[in-house]
């Protein structure tokens, strides 16, 4: 028999049947991409410059060789870039709008390409098709992403050593404390072969799938309505079957981030970190690494919300 009695648990809601119910539930969308690699043991890795340091982690882990490639304004693979034989290519799909790019060259090269999906959690992958995505992106969860494709041997890992949800709780008071505890708890997300923990498995079934996807549209149409024509971003803001992770908003000059979080408006960079590289070139991706704003367009906000954003916006552009 179950337990009888003891203290009392969160108040959840029974939780829902999984949305990525063919994906197999891992700890973090790294420790998918260190799976992948374990099991296809690439020969080398074609890699977007346009990246996350988290990507590169499990490569050096491995000891994969890797190549940085261009992509063009489109966000796609620049210069005729294609896995060979015992290659792999990863292909990011940017904010969760470079589907129908991601979705070709998969058709194009099934066993050769990842597809990066960590932007793009809504979007199913296949079994037969390497894809990973990343819940901590979409929703307020300590650890957890979904692992498609053909992995071997990873139904009994052992759970998430990131389970603690200081920084999610500090949230709901203390904005400062728990940013703080945030930026604690992203260093210790590794990429070690682990399962999803208990905790976020319940919180994301607890979660309204349908609602967060629909008000993610639905904010950024309202934001590409105010600013759609002052964004000099190349990249298709179809939403045909896409909820974006963020508003993908490239200015034509350079923004003072400060400024905006001086009136209340916190926008990431999308990633600092490629200015260090020493690698020559890569010109397009420096500067949308130094200049795009990654507008938030997820659930906890409304067409209200949307409209002081693009206010702020002014201000600071003007």
């Amino acid at each position: 028999m179950k337990p009888i009695g003891g203290f009392l648990p969160l108040e959840l809601p029974p939780p829902a049947a999984p949305y990525h119910v063919a994906a197999a539930a891992l700890a973090s969308g790294r420790a998918c991409w260190h799976a992948i690699l374990r099991s296809c043991r690439p020969s080398r890795v074609l890699v977007p410059f346009y990246v996350c340091d988290a990507v590169l982690q499990p490569l050096y882990a491995t000891g994969t060789s890797f190549t940085f490639y261009p992509i063009t304004d489109a966000f796609a693979p620049d210069g005729g870039c294609e896995p060979g034989p015992g290659e792999l290519m990863l292909i990011v799909n940017y904010f969760g709008l470079v589907t129908p790019i991601a979705d070709e060259y998969a058709r194009s090269f099934p066993e050769r390409v990842v597809v990066d999906d960590t932007h793009a959690f809504f979007r199913r992958g296949s079994p037969a098709r390497w894809s990973f995505n990343s819940a901590r992106n979409v929703f307020g969860v300590p650890d957890g992403g979904f692992l498609y494709g053909p992995a071997r041997g990873i139904d009994r890992l052992p759970p998430s050593a990131s389970a603690d949800c200081d920084h999610l709780l500090a949230r709901l008071g203390d904005d400062e404390h728990a940013w703080e505890q945030f930026k604690e708890h992203e260093r210790r997300i590794g990429i070690e072969l682990r399962a999803m923990s208990l905790v976020s498995e319940r919180l994301l079934g607890a979660a309204d799938m349908s609602r967060a996807r629909c008000r993610r549209r639905a904010n950024f149409e309202a934001l590409h309505r105010r600013i759609g024509s002052i964004n000099t971003i190349g990249l298709s803001v179809d939403l045909t079957d896409a909820a974006p992770m963020c508003y993908p908003f490239l200015p034509a000059a350079d923004v003072d981030r400060t400024a905006l979080n001086r009136i209340g408006v916190f926008v990431p960079a999308l990633w600092p970190e490629l200015e260090g590289r020493s690698e020559p070139g890569f010109n397009r991706e420096r500067l949308i690494g130094r200049r795009l704003l990654p507008l938030p367009i997820d659930q906890r906000y409304g067409p209200d919300d949307m409209d002081a954003l693009c206010n702020a916006l002014d201000r600071i552009l003007s």
